[in-house]
């Protein structure tokens, strides 16, 4: 044993060293991780930024997320970007509600527009990428991450009113759930209405090129 060591530099390091503690977990529970974190993360930053700059980020990650979501990725990060994604949209739904139960309506016109624009320019993005995804068949389908984000954000939105229930009791729970039903609504709007649009466009189109390539 003694002969052994120190190891020859020159030599390869055992694979027991390179594998990084993480690795010898399950891969489920990974899964489970990188999920917890992107929703945590995303939720914490998202909740307690203004309306305006939530949405901002939101848009940005949900754009960069349907960009990233058909990409060979492992596991643990592709759920850690779906994650994100999801916590991000529910933080954002909450400054949202409160924002605008505080504002007056007349007043808050062009915050609305501005929350309303910015998801629908992400859900655009976002269904440019769907298509390409689901013309490419080396990715993932599309149809497995919308399916896992819609389990995922009804998941967090349980999470959220059980937690406020715990907290402060039934009336508040149920005021929570009331006004994050509205606002997420309207912002799942905002995204997949855009979003199909672009879907349906660009399917159009690459029906168009293929059939200019076969008479060609």
């Amino acid at each position: 044993m003694a002969q052994d060591w120190p190891p020859d530099p020159r030599s390869a390091p055992p694979t027991r060293w390179l594998r990084p503690p993480a690795a010898h977990l399950p891969e489920h529970l990974l899964q489970l991780l990188g999920a917890l974190l992107g929703v945590v993360g995303a939720y914490q930053i998202t909740r307690h930024l203004a309306a305006l700059p939530s949405t901002f980020l939101t848009a940005l990650v949900l754009a960069g997320g349907s960009v990233l979501s058909g990409r060979v990725l492992a596991p643990w990060a592709w759920w850690g970007v779906l994650g994100a994604g999801c916590g991000s949209l529910l933080g954002t739904a909450m400054v949202v509600a409160q924002k605008i139960q505080s504002t007056d309506p007349h007043e808050g016109l062009a915050l609305r527009l501005g929350i309303l624009a910015s998801l629908m320019v992400a859900g655009a993005i976002g269904g440019r990428s769907f298509s390409l995804d689901a013309a490419h068949p080396g990715r993932r389908p599309p149809k497995e991450t919308l399916r896992s984000a819609s389990a995922l954000t009804t998941g967090i939105f349980a999470a959220v009113v059980t937690l406020a229930f715990i907290h402060s009791g039934l009336d508040e729970a149920r005021a929570i759930s009331s006004r994050l039903s509205t606002s997420l609504t309207i912002l799942v709007l905002a995204v997949s209405g855009p979003g199909w649009l672009m879907h349906l466009l660009s399917n159009g189109r690459h029906g168009q090129n293929g059939d200019q390539q076969k008479r060609g």
